[in-house]
């Protein structure tokens, strides 16, 4: 047998009795080689012997007891936490440098329990944080591809309504370039009717003198006519010798009445047209007042077509700089589509990391310890209640969002406070359900536990309820068990899972 691989009680206890098998062997030396005057001496020498044989198994039974089973009990708990099995706390018994040793055995397996604790209560709050972000993400992935192809239709839109601004634009630049020539064409035509209305006044006015010749020529004739029928009577009056003069008087008389029936005819057309005149002036009034109103409507129209140029121009550049800003929109978008995607592989390789880590620290056994149990969830509640009443409801909800920094989380336990309403007012474990209305939220059997929590806190009290939810790591249906208290208007909760 190799003796380094004894236990150290094994190797004193041999150690001890080669000594002891030493001095027993002395002790019989020394016995028969007593003779003479020293052979009455003998007795004591066996009775010497046999003291120092029974001190040195006392001794060694004793060394063995105080340092060997101390050996071994540190032995056995390092060997525990070697194995990953912290379950069962460890009470230092030694004293001396072995105590001293079993003391930093016991704190070093106690931090490691708190360690692996934490690890694991916070590799849940990170799936569960991540799991939500997942979420999130894949809603926002999805919101931002329906707004990516969205702007993809609004940019096409509007390049297609750039274009069509842009034609009006144009169409509105020629428009009053043809209402400016119109206008041009419109006040000649009105300046050529107003000369025609001048002409026209001429003409009434020369009609009239006219009129007032033939008047003049009419009076003429009958003067003439009336000299004619004198010279006539004369004529008659000197007989034969008048015959000639008679029928010179017949044939003026003739020439006065044609000459009246002419200037009659002749004041009748002058009459009539300057009838057709009159009415041909006021026709040309009429036309030339219209004209006034064409020119002046034709000017309006001028004016607003030169501002609808001017305003489809600026429309027109106003579109191209809402296109340029849809297009940019649609880039970030798209930008945007790829963080979220990034931030969604982040996401999903944060939850596989906190998975892998819980995975790593499975190892340890924390036993009964690893989670907490009724007694410590309803302690800490009304621990909860203490705090509030002592500081206020905001401080309560203040110190319960701090989360790991604050007093109210341990291990998987942690406060929880809901309104009236449903809606969390302050989580322990996960800011992202801070605000969030819980009335209708459901565990997987479909069971509203948050309202029912509600409503028997405010008709009871106090109160526990049950409901299955699923582990953000392992994602395995556990049951939880929830302690509440209602204090003032808001339900304090703690729950804990069920072994």
């Amino acid at each position: 047998m190799n003796f380094d691989h004894r236990t150290i009680g094994a190797r004193l206890v041999i150690s001890f009795g080669i000594i002891l098998l030493l001095v027993v062997v002395l002790t019989i030396v020394a016995a028969f080689n007593m003779s003479g005057p020293n052979a009455d001496a003998m007795p004591w020498i066996i009775a010497l012997g046999s003291v120092t044989l029974l001190v040195g198994i006392v001794l060694a039974w004793w060394i063995n007891r105080s340092i060997g089973q101390p050996l071994h009990e540190a032995i056995v708990v390092a060997k525990r936490m070697a194995g990953g099995d912290l379950s069962e706390p460890f009470e230092a018994s030694a004293k001396g440098e072995l105590g001293d040793l079993q003391q930093a055995l016991q704190e070093m397996s106690e931090r490691m329990f708190q360690i692996i604790a934490k690890v694991r209560s916070g590799t849940t709050a990170v799936a569960s944080t991540s799991g939500l972000i997942t979420t999130d993400n894949t809603a926002l992935s999805s919101r931002t591809e329906a707004q990516a192809s969205s702007l993809e239709e609004t940019a096409s839109s509007m390049e297609e309504l750039t274009s069509t601004v842009r034609q009006n634009a144009d169409n509105a630049r020629q428009a009053n370039k043809l209402v400016s020539s119109a206008t041009e064409s419109a006040v000649k035509g009105g300046k050529v009717v107003d000369d025609v209305v001048v002409t026209m006044g001429s003409i009434k006015d020369s009609s009239r003198k006219i009129v007032d010749i033939i008047s003049v020529i009419d009076g003429i004739a009958f003067q003439t006519n009336i000299l004619a029928l004198n010279a006539a009577v004369e004529a008659a009056r000197a007989g034969e010798q008048g015959r000639g003069f008679a029928v010179v008087a017949a044939e003026v008389r003739s020439l006065a009445q044609r000459s009246a029936g002419a200037a009659k005819e002749i004041k009748n057309l002058i009459g009539d047209s300057v009838g057709k005149v009159d009415a041909g002036g006021a026709l040309v009034d009429q036309a030339g007042q219209a004209m006034q109103e064409i020119v002046a409507n034709v000017k309006r129209v001028a004016s607003i077509m030169s501002e609808i140029a001017a305003a489809s121009t600026e429309q027109s550049a106003g579109i191209e700089e809402i296109n340029k800003a849809v297009m940019q929109i649609d880039g970030m978008t798209q930008q945007n589509a790829s963080l979220v995607e990034e931030s969604l592989r982040t996401a999903s390789g944060l939850q596989e990391q906190a998975v892998s880590l819980s995975q790593t620290v499975s190892i340890f056994n924390l036993g009964a310890r690893e989670y907490g149990n009724a007694e410590e969830a309803m302690a800490m509640v009304q621990a909860g209640i203490e705090f509030m009443r002592g500081h206020g409801r905001d401080a309560l909800i203040e110190e319960v969002n701090k989360m790991a920094k604050g007093e109210f989380i341990d291990r998987d336990l942690y406060i929880s406070i809901y309104a009236q309403s449903g809606t969390i007012a302050a989580h322990g474990a996960n800011r992202r359900l801070w605000g969030q209305d819980w009335s209708k939220i459901k565990d997987t059997d479909g069971k509203f536990f948050v309202s029912d929590m509600v409503n028997t806190a405010r008709t009871q009290g106090d109160g526990w309820t049950d409901y299955k939810w699923v582990h953000p790591v392992t994602k395995d249906t556990m049951v939880k068990s929830a302690y509440f208290e209602q204090c003032d208007d808001l339900v304090i909760a703690c729950g804990f899972y069920k072994q």
